[in-house]
């Protein structure tokens, strides 16, 4: 039987920190291992000046700086100047790859070797409305891979796939790592809040990050990522990198660049890594708002969901098939897919998760009746024409406003709260027609968010904008159109 063990303890060598094993994908090289104990004595002031003037760290170099600061011998204001110069000079592609490794080896890395069958798992880069974990995992599973799916909650304008999940009564995110394996073992699939102490120097390098306007640097943000999806531990990665209006990178360009970085932090740590440019400049679907997002996911587990969201499903869940080996090619990876939303197989395996987790079944049935928000606030169309444009900032902003998001991390989600869209990108409207529906329990509070919402929606005769899919980037660095045939 494989060892129940259930994370490989970071260990020391040279005065570094050791995750998993070379022959593992993540480990140093033998040659950085000779030479580690060197490193540590660089002092942070050169590190910080070499990367001021452009510099190129070593690994070692890299490797030092980390450690010093999880000791606590690299202080807070020596690492966010580090940050600043990382911002304005930026990294090369092998340094990105040694911050990441030694982020993700900083704590605990996730052992799945107790749990049969390939394991892969998906990352977004955060949207509004963007519920495709929770369709995607249970899809993905229903064909017998492993989806071990460690999430986040929201914050700002971008909602959580945790929050969404804990908005299902009794569902608990917060299961402890035996918990999270015996619940893969049994039914494949188990979506949690991070466990255990993985990745200890991201939070605190996110939180600095966070007040030192350091957060848009493609380095920081792919070793942020990464380090918590190796922590994870899968097989294989897919990554859908947004751009537009709602996402965090406005447009495609800069998009490719983090996606570039992403997958070759992942292919270098022997993860194979694809990732999907994809546009955020509407809301996904037509639900905002994290009880309503989990009734929009069940329609479209049932085969009933909008065409955008669906095929955002089916296009990460195809590839999640093809390098999981179930499939020969995205094509049919994509048909595979859209067939298990049909024949219930998908939802089947969404209801085990659910109870196996501890949520209530019945009220996400609709056999037992879930709580309502107080208000309702209707938005009409002033004029008659054609939605060329949903701000998927402002929606998302005005959910926030309703409660259902955070303008704080302590702030409290109000999961009765929320926007439900009556119109996408490229409706015809007549005056008068319902745009959208507001949800909340502050009167006052819904009319301001009414009002934004309204302004969200820009009119025109043509569609505007381009292709939900645009780009697909894979192992090293290549990038390809996605071809739209796919989807039709």
């Amino acid at each position: 039987m494989a060892s129940r063990l259930l994370f490989h303890s970071s260990k020391r060598a040279n005065g570094m920190f050791l995750g998993r094993n070379v022959s593992q994908g993540t480990g140093l090289s033998p040659l950085a291992l000779r030479t580690m104990s060197s490193a540590t004595s660089q002092s942070p002031a050169l590190f910080i000046s070499d990367k001021r003037y452009g510099k190129e760290h070593t690994t070692e170099e890299i490797g030092g700086f980390i450690k010093g600061f999880q000791d606590g011998k690299v202080k807070d204001y020596q690492m966010s100047a580090w940050l600043m110069a990382v911002c304005l000079n930026g990294m090369s592609p092998r340094e990105t790859a040694d911050l990441t490794r030694f982020m993700t080896e900083s704590g605990d890395i996730a052992d799945l070797s107790s749990v049969p069958g390939t394991s892969v798992d998906k990352h977004s880069t955060g949207g509004v409305g963007d519920k495709i974990s929770l369709i995607l995992a249970p899809l993905v599973a229903s064909f017998g891979l492993v989806v071990p799916m460690m999430s986040g909650r929201g914050l700002g304008h971008t909602g959580g796939t945790l929050d969404k999940l804990e908005s299902i009564p009794g569902f608990n995110c917060d299961l402890a790592m035996d918990e999270f394996l015996d619940v893969l073992r049994d039914i494949g699939v188990a979506m949690i809040s991070p466990a255990g102490d993985m990745a200890p120097v991201d939070k605190r390098v996110y939180a600095l990050r966070d007040v030192t306007s350091t957060v848009r640097a493609i380095p920081l943000q792919t070793a942020s990522i990464m380090c918590k999806k190796l922590a994870e531990n899968p097989e294989s990665l897919v990554l859908d990198v947004k751009f537009g209006s709602g996402a965090f990178n406005p447009n495609p360009e800069e998009s490719i660049e983090l996606a570039k970085s992403m997958v070759e932090a992942g292919e270098g740590s022997g993860k194979q890594t694809t990732a999907f440019i994809t546009s955020m400049d509407e809301p996904i679907g037509k639900a905002v708002g994290n009880w309503f997002e989990v009734v929009e996911s069940v329609e479209t587990l049932r085969g009933e969901g909008p065409k955008d969201l669906e095929d955002l499903v089916v296009v990460q869940g195809g590839q999640m098939l093809l390098q999981g080996g179930v499939c020969g090619s995205l094509n049919e990876g994509i048909a595979m897919a859209r067939e298990n939303l049909r024949n219930g197989k998908a939802l089947e395996k969404f209801w085990q998760m659910v109870e196996r987790q501890g949520g209530d079944v019945d009220v996400v049935k609709g056999v037992k009746e879930y709580p309502k928000a107080k208000f309702r606030e209707e938005v009409r169309a002033s004029k008659a024409g054609v939605v060329g444009k949903i701000d998927a900032l402002q929606v998302g902003l005005a959910g926030v406003h309703l409660g259902a998001g955070r303008k704080y991390i302590e702030d409290k989600v109000d999961f009765t709260a929320g926007i439900l869209l009556g119109k996408k990108v490229g409706d015809r409207v007549e005056e008068g027609d319902l745009l959208a529906e507001c949800f909340g329990n502050d009167e006052k509070v819904m009319k301001e968010s009414g009002r934004r919402v309204g302004e969200a929606f820009q009119f025109g005769e043509m569609r505007e904008g381009g292709d939900l899919i645009r780009y697909i980037v894979r192992g090293g660095g290549e990038v390809e159109e996605f071809d739209q045939s796919l989807l039709k």
